[in-house]
This record gives C-alpha cells, sequence and structure tokens, in this order.
C-alpha cells in the first residue's frame, strides 16, 4: 500500500486519535497523517512504507518525524510491531491483533487470529512459567506451496 493515502472511514480515525489524547499524546498533522496511512493499511506496512506514504500528500513531514510518531503510538498502546523474520518490522493499528506465520522459503506472511496462538502460549505459561509475546515475532516455517514444491521435485 504504498502511494497515495487512500480515503478512510473518519470516525474510525477520529476514534484512533481519541485513544492517543487519552493517553496524553498530541495529535499533530503528522500523527494524523500516520494514523491514516496505518487505518487505510491494506497489508503489512513498515515504517518506511508509512513515511513514504506519508510524504506523498505531506512532503514537508520527514522521516524521522514518522519514525518518532510511530514509537510514541506504540508506547501508547496505539499501534503495535511485529518482527516477520529478516525483515523489518511492521506496523499496525492495535485493535487489529493477529498473529504471524511466514514462510521461510518464499517469504509469504499468513495473518493467523489470536486465538489460534492462545491455547499454545497458555500451555507455555503452565508447563514452564513462560509470558509468551504473542503477535510480536512471526512464527517460521514452510507454506503449503512450498511444501507441495518440495515434493514434485
Amino acid at each position: 500500500m504504498v502511494g497515495t493515502i487512500p480515503e478512510v472511514d473518519s470516525s474510525r480515525i477520529e476514534g484512533i486519535l481519541d485513544l492517543l489524547r487519552e493517553g496524553g499524546g498530541r495529535v499533530t498533522t503528522a500523527t494524523r497523517a500516520v494514523v491514516q496511512v496505518l487505518a487505510a493499511a491494506d497489508g503489512h506496512l513498515t515504517a518506511a512504507d508509512i513515511a513514504q506514504a506519508v510524504r506523498q500528500k505531506h512532503p514537508d513531514i520527514h522521516d524521522s518525524t514518522v519514525y518518532r510518531v510511530l514509537d510514541r503510538l506504540a508506547e501508547l498502546g496505539v499501534v503495535t510491531h511485529a518482527h516477520l523474520g529478516a525483515r523489518p518490522a511492521v506496523y499496525h493499528i492495535t485493535n487489529e491483533h493477529h498473529d504471524h506465520l511466514v514462510c521461510e522459503s518464499c517469504g509469504t506472511v499468513v495473518d493467523v487470529p489470536p486465538g489460534v496462538m492462545q491455547p499454545v502460549a497458555r500451555r507455555v505459561a503452565r508447563d514452564y512459567g513462560f509470558e509468551l509475546a504473542l503477535g510480536h515475532f512471526a512464527l517460521g516455517g514452510r507454506c503449503v506451496r512450498c511444501i507441495a514444491g518440495a515434493g514434485a521435485g
């Protein structure tokens, strides 16, 4: 979704900005632009993707400002980021939480509803006394296409 910033339901954006205000955050032009990009995202966006999309509409907003806005939004719990293997971290709005699977062969990313991983997290907590940070890191493996392709050779 790199390019122009698409139109997004303004009530959704305002709801996100209200969460920011409740957490003591200021709503600047840069903050509004970053939130608009995240709210319109159809997929995973890196900070560089977000900065590029913001610059399309606001060329005066520097990348460093976008990075600071993302950090502040993350501190306030409005956005979260995930590490998808060796790639740069990707960002999304917190109320859209999901876990990730990444194919180590082709790089395909599969979004998994959080309820899928919860039984594993509960078992790890019960058996090992360890709380998993689900959603922050992707689980690696191989997708069905790569598994099928390996068997065809």
